[in-house]
């Protein structure tokens, strides 16, 4: 169970990455933002992944 709370940390963290970069969009550190959330939420896929094959 210590990875389902992993992994709902990290779609946690990239949704409100998401959110706050979605606000400031017209700022170059809330597309930062944006990228950081996209990249976070490619993680959890990642670390899912791992969790399978491992």
């Amino acid at each position: 169970m210590d990875s389902m709370h992993w992994l709902l940390s990290l779609i946690v963290t990239g949704f409100i990455l998401l959110c706050v970069g979605f606000n400031y969009r017209d700022r170059d550190w809330g597309v930062g933002l944006l990228g950081l959330g996209v990249l976070t939420m490619f993680s959890t896929l990642a670390f899912k992944m791992y969790i399978t094959f491992y």
